[in-house]
């Protein structure tokens, strides 16, 4: 089958699966592309926190056709042509040399609101000509019936099923950081694994570590740790709700990306009483505390993070301040006390 054809195929399989949406009645339709979990777990936040507190009706699918009258919200894929219906995008991260930021007449042409998680992200859409008063910046949201702190045995307990020596400092890094959904041994260099890398060889050398991966397309990682003989254990979940076991597991968890636009592992982490190491990026950026709620460096400083990281072994004060403050971040970023931003500043404006 030709690739043509293929397109051809798909495109009218979208159509005729996008029928139901003539008799659907939710003012609010949020369009993800189906495959990323992430994504549909946003996506379903915010419809269900919408209906919990009364605002409004909405609907998650990835098929977009036949609406009218409606609020398509696109989260993270991008808005393929111009519908008879108030638009909104939502892009949560972006390169300063992005191949999208060539499209900016193209994107604000068929866009009503533009939405994003991030200052740095706004910066840069404004720098490129994006009207400013188009753009929202709302934090990200954490379901806190998902992620929660287990008690000190559960936590031994789920190391044990591992297989994680009882000794052992597990650093996690759940993340897709390879190109594609096959091995992933081409890097994403913007969720920086070699910067991970470097930094977990660096700390095995002065701690006996175990590093806990998750994730798809984490062949770099796994062949760098492999060669390095760096202890590690990767685990790939079928369902979004079991990351939440593998967090128990930690005893800190790294981030060492040169762009994002959350990540989620921030809200994750406060949220499951893991202490924080990162690069200064995405909505870290905005509502991260170094020394309070994690501890920061710039992106690619290895000497930093690695520094992060043995302090963090050694200084049982700094990590119990990183848990508790962590944690009260994580309840101001709630669904249930972040929909009313939405609510307000993206969905209310435009009905």
């Amino acid at each position: 089958m030709s690739a043509v054809v293929r397109k051809l195929v798909r495109v009218n399989a979208s159509w005729v699966r996008s029928l139901p949406n003539l008799f659907r009645s939710e003012k609010i339709q949020i369009v993800t592309d189906g495959h990323d979990w992430v994504v549909t777990e946003v996506a379903t936040s915010l419809a269900k926190s919408l209906s919990a507190k009364n605002l409004a009706r909405a609907h998650v699918s990835p098929f977009f056709h036949f609406f009218s009258g409606k609020i398509l919200h696109f989260n993270s894929i991008p808005v393929p042509k111009r519908f008879r219906n108030k638009v909104i995008q939502t892009w949560y991260h972006i390169n300063k040399d992005d191949p999208r930021l060539k499209q900016m007449d193209q994107v604000a042409s068929r866009i009503d609101l533009l939405h994003t998680t991030a200052q740095t992200t706004k910066t840069i859409l404004t720098q490129h000509g994006f009207l400013e008063e188009k753009i929202r910046v709302i934090p990200m949201g954490i379901d806190l019936k998902m992620f929660t702190s287990a008690p000190a045995p559960e936590r031994k307990r789920i190391r044990a099923g591992l297989g994680i020596s009882e000794g052992a400092f597990v650093i996690g890094s759940f993340q897709k950081d390879g190109d594609g959904w096959g091995a992933g041994m081409n890097p994403k260099w913007i969720k920086g694994p070699d910067v991970f890398c470097d930094v977990v060889e660096r700390v095995a050398k002065e701690l006996p570590i175990h590093v806990l991966l998750s994730g798809p397309s984490r062949g770099y990682v796994k062949d760098r740790l492999t060669r390095a003989h760096v202890p590690f254990t990767h685990r790939f979940l079928n369902d979004s709700a079991d990351v939440n076991t593998l967090y128990q597991a930690l005893d800190v968890y790294l981030i060492a990306s040169r762009t994002e636009g959350v990540p989620m592992a921030l809200l994750e982490a406060w949220a499951t009483g893991i202490p924080l190491v990162s690069t200064r990026v995405g909505m870290v950026l905005d509502v991260a505390v170094d020394g309070q709620t994690a501890l920061l460096a710039d992106v690619e400083d290895r000497d930093k993070l690695t520094a992060h990281l043995l302090r963090l072994y050694n200084d049982s004060i700094l990590r119990s301040r990183l848990i508790s403050q962590g944690i009260v971040q994580a309840q101001n970023h709630r669904w249930e006390t972040l929909i009313n931003r939405y609510w307000k500043e993206l969905y209310k404006p435009l009905l």
